[in-house]
């Protein structure tokens, strides 16, 4: 588990407990979404202490479906509206928990990536993974 935590720690606010049931299951888990073998996580977030407005922004990007997109504006209506797409971004860069809750399948209206936190070298495999292809059409990388 030591890939898996040096991955989530990008974001300070992720802490391990060491054998703990939870990151065990966290990590068979992502272990096997790597390996094409799993598509849905059911590991139980605690996400207390962050903002109403993220946890809304990361329950909605985690109802995207396994191999799909959407726009950063498509999640900003599902939230709070339109107007709402760079408030989208800010909240999707704060996740504390990436591949968990799937930010990487938000892009942007024009088909551009956008952004990742782990960088958008492992946002295009991530995708490239759930579409089972080694090339995506996307403009604008």
């Amino acid at each position: 588990t030591d890939a898996l935590k040096s991955f989530f720690a990008l974001k300070q606010q992720v802490r391990f407990e060491e054998g703990g049931a939870t990151v065990e299951k966290a990590a068979r888990e992502v272990a096997a979404y790597l390996d094409g073998r799993h598509r849905k996580f059911t590991v139980p977030l605690d996400l207390t202490g962050w903002s109403p407005f993220a946890k809304r922004v990361w329950r909605a990007a985690g109802r995207i479906p396994y191999g799909q997109m959407r726009s950063y504006a498509w999640l900003a209506e599902r939230v709070g509206g339109v107007n709402f797409a760079r408030a989208v971004g800010g909240a999707l860069s704060t996740n504390p928990v990436p591949i968990i809750i799937p930010c990487h399948r938000v892009i942007g209206a024009r088909g551009t990536l956008g952004g990742f936190t782990g960088g958008l070298h492992i946002k295009r495999w991530l995708l490239e993974h759930e579409a089972g292809t080694q090339t995506l059409p996307l403009s604008g990388l």
